[in-house]
């Protein structure tokens, strides 16, 4: 699969990790899409190291920072709370909040660190700078 929807920027620090950072805005009609977009990257990752993300410091081979801002017209601007769910592949929302998020304008930030073996396998994965 190649990504449509999410565009990511990348950096290294000195120590070789490497974060990418995406941030989408699409049309409402495209949220769905982006949604499932965000979850085929989440999941490949989980699958890339299954003990899941958590601080490189401590550790871990990756980790990752998921947030959505919705933009309801005539409204004031609120935080969408969007909870990965690793063990169905989704990113899980209730009704009330899956509704607003498939109708409403939204901006959406990924951002995605790894050591530097994640870093190869995802660049090789989703084609990435």
């Amino acid at each position: 699969m190649e990504l449509q929807l999410l565009d990511f920027d990348c950096s290294e620090d000195t120590e070789g990790v490497v974060c990418w950072d995406a941030l989408a805005q699409p049309q409402p009609r495209h949220n769905s899409a982006l949604m499932n977009e965000v979850a085929q990257v989440l999941a490949w990752a989980h699958g890339f190291d299954a003990q899941g993300p958590g601080p490189l410091e401590d550790g871990a081979n990756w980790d990752f920072d998921l947030q959505a801002t919705l933009h309801p017209v005539g409204q004031a601007s609120q935080d969408a709370r969007l909870v990965f769910d690793a063990h169905n592949g989704v990113i899980a929302q209730d009704a009330a909040d899956l509704a607003q998020l498939l109708t409403h304008p939204m901006a959406l930030s990924l951002s995605l660190s790894g050591t530097p073996g994640f870093a190869q396998a995802f660049r090789e994965r989703w084609s990435t700078p």
